[in-house]
C-alpha cells in the first residue's frame, strides 16, 4: 500500500486511465533498476573495476531521472523511451568495458525487450530487440578483433561469482516484471469485469433511454406537425395583414392628402380671418369715429334747438312791443286827429298846428304799418322759428335713436372683432393642428409601412420555420424508425 502510495504520488495530475498505467509501469521499473545499480556498483567498486562501476551509478541515475522527466512534462512516451534507452545503453556500456561478448553482464541483454515490450507496447519491444539483436552481433564481431574492446581487470577466478550476481539480478528483475505484468493483468481483469457490468448497466439504461427517446420522439412528431399547421397558420395569417397593411398604407396616404388639404384651406382661412379681423378693425375705428360725430351733432342739435327755443322767445317778445308800437300808434294817430281837429277849430291860428297834427298822424300811419311789417315778420319768424324748433327736436329724438342704434352697432362690431379675432386664433390653432396631424400622419404612414416590412419578413420567416418544422418532422419520423430498429435488433 505504502508502495501504491508513493507511486500515486509521482504520477503527473493531467494523465488519462491507460497513460496512468503505462506511467506506473514505467516508475516500477525505474525505481526497480535504480534500486538495484547501486548493489551491482559495490562489487565492481571492491574488484577497482571504476568504469564498470561508474557506469551502473551513473545508468541507475539516469534511470531515476526519468520520474522526474514524467512530472515534468506528462508524456509518459517519452519517459517510456528514455527508461528503455538509459537501460539499453547502461547494458551496452557494462558488455563493453567487461570483456565483450564474454562479460558476465551479455545476459542483461534479454531484459531489454521485455522491458521495452512491459513500458511501451509490442510495437517498441520489436524496435528495441532488433537493436539488441544489433548490439550483440557487434560485440560478437568486436570478439575477433584485437584493440576494438578493453581489457578488463576483473581477474578469472571472480568471474564465476560474477555470473551468479548477474543471473540473480536477471532473474529478480524478471521475476518483478512477470509480477508487474500479473498484476497489471489482474487489474485488467478486473477493470474488463468492471467495464462488462457497467456495459450491462449502460444497456439497460440505453434501452430505457431509448424507449424514452422513442416516446420523446412521438411526442416531438406530434409537437413539430402542430407546429409546422400553427407556422402554416400564421404564414397565412401574416400574408393577410401584409395586404391589411397595404391597404391600411393607402387609407393613411389618402388621409395625410386629406388632412394636408385641410391644412392648408385652415392657414387659408386663418389668413382670411386676419384679414376681416384688420378690416374689421378699421370699421371699428370708423363706427368710433362715426360716433364721436354723431355725439357731436347730437351735441351741436342740443345747442341749436336751445338757441332756437331762446329765438322764439325773444321773437314773442318783439311780438308784443310791436303790438305795443301799434297801440301807440294808434294812439298817436287818434291824437293827431283830435289835434287836426282842434286846428280846424282854431282857424288860422292853429294852422301850423294842424300841419304838425297831420305829420304826426302820417308818422303814426307809417308806425302802424310797420308795426304790422314788423308783427307780420314777427309772426313769420316766430312760426318759422316753432317749426324749426320742432324740426330740430324731431332731428335731435331722431338722432339721439340713431346714436343708441350707433352704440349698439358699435358693440356688436366690438363683438364681431373680438369673435374675429378668436376665430383667427382658433384657425391659427387649427392650421398648426393640420400640420402637426399631417406629421403625425406622415411618420404613422412611416410606421405602417415598416410594420408591412416587418409583417412581410416575418411571413417569410414563419415560412421558413414552417418548412423547417416539416423536415424535423420528416426527421423525427426517420429517427423513430430508426430506433425501432435498433430495440429490434437488441
Amino acid at each position: 500500500m505504502a508502495a501504491k502510495s508513493m507511486l500515486e504520488r509521482l504520477l503527473p495530475d493531467t494523465l488519462e486511465q491507460d497513460e496512468a498505467i503505462q506511467a506506473r509501469t514505467v516508475i516500477m521499473v525505474a525505481l526497480l533498476a535504480g534500486g538495484l545499480a547501486p548493489l551491482f556498483a559495490l562489487s565492481y567498486y571492491k574488484l577497482h573495476h571504476y568504469p564498470m562501476a561508474h557506469g551502473i551509478v551513473l545508468g541507475g541515475v539516469g534511470m531515476v531521472l526519468a520520474i522526474a522527466l514524467l512530472k515534468l512534462t506528462g508524456r509518459v512516451w517519452l519517459a517510456a523511451e528514455y527508461v528503455t534507452t538509459v537501460m539499453f545503453g547502461m547494458v551496452s556500456w557494462m558488455v563493453y568495458v567487461n570483456n565483450g561478448i564474454m562479460s558476465t553482464s551479455i545476459i542483461w541483454y534479454a531484459c531489454i525487450p521485455v522491458a521495452a515490450v512491459f513500458v511501451s507496447g509490442r510495437r517498441a519491444g520489436y524496435v528495441w530487440s532488433v537493436l539488441t539483436f544489433a548490439a550483440i552481433g557487434l560485440f560478437l564481431l568486436a570478439h575477433d578483433q584485437p584493440g576494438w574492446l578493453p581489457v578488463s581487470p576483473i581477474p578469472h577466478e571472480a568471474l564465476p561469482s560474477l555470473q551468479a550476481k548477474s543471473l540473480i539480478g536477471l532473474t529478480i528483475v524478471v521475476l518483478a516484471l512477470v509480477l508487474a505484468f500479473e498484476g497489471a493483468k489482474s487489474r485488467g481483469f478486473t477493470k474488463l469485469e468492471q467495464a462488462r457490468e457497467e456495459a450491462e448497466r449502460s444497456h439497460a439504461s440505453l434501452a430505457r433511454m431509448l424507449e424514452q427517446v422513442t416516446r420523446s420522439i412521438r411526442a416531438a412528431s406530434r409537437e413539430s406537425k402542430e407546429i409546422a399547421d400553427s407556422a402554416h397558420m400564421m404564414a397565412t395569417t401574416m400574408n393577410q395583414q401584409t395586404r391589411r397593411t397595404h391597404d391600411m398604407v393607402s387609407a393613411v396616404q389618402e388621409m395625410d392628402a386629406m388632412t394636408r388639404k385641410n391644412a392648408d384651406a385652415s392657414s387659408q382661412a386663418a389668413n382670411v380671418s386676419r384679414e376681416a379681423e384688420s378690416q374689421a378693425g378699421d370699421g371699428g375705428e370708423v363706427m368710433d369715429s362715426a360716433m364721436r360725430r354723431l355725439t357731436e351733432a347730437s351735441e351741436v342739435i342740443g345747442r341749436a334747438a336751445a338757441q332756437m327755443e331762446e329765438l322764439g322767445r325773444r321773437s314773442s317778445e318783439v311780438s308784443g312791443i310791436a303790438q305795443m308800437i301799434a297801440e301807440i300808434a294808434d294812439q298817436t294817430n287818434l291824437l293827431a286827429l283830435n289835434a287836426a281837429i282842434e286846428a280846424a277849430r282854431a282857424g288860422e291860428a292853429g294852422r301850423g298846428f294842424a300841419v304838425v297834427a297831420d305829420e304826426v298822424r302820417k308818422l303814426a300811419e307809417r308806425t302802424q304799418q310797420a308795426t304790422k311789417d314788423i308783427d307780420h315778420k314777427v309772426t313769420l319768424i316766430v312760426s318759422g322759428t316753432n317749426h324749426a324748433l320742432v324740426a330740430m327736436r324731431d332731428g335731435n329724438e331722431k338722432m339721439t335713436h340713431g346714436a343708441s342704434h350707433a352704440r349698439s352697432a358699435q358693440d356688436s362690431l366690438a363683438a364681431i372683432i373680438g369673435g374675429t379675432r378668436n376665430l383667427s386664433r382658433v384657425l391659427a390653432k387649427v392650421s398648426e393642428s393640420g400640420r402637426s396631424q399631417t406629421e403625425g400622419f406622415r411618420e404613422f404612414t412611416r410606421d405602417i409601412e415598416e410594420i408591412g416590412q416587418s409583417t412581410q419578413s416575418l411571413s417569410a420567416e414563419t415560412e421558413i420555420i414552417a418548412g423547417a418544422t416539416r423536415r424535423l418532422d420528416k426527421l423525427m419520423a426517420d429517427l423513430g424508425d430508426t430506433v425501432r430498429t435498433l430495440e429490434a435488433g437488441r
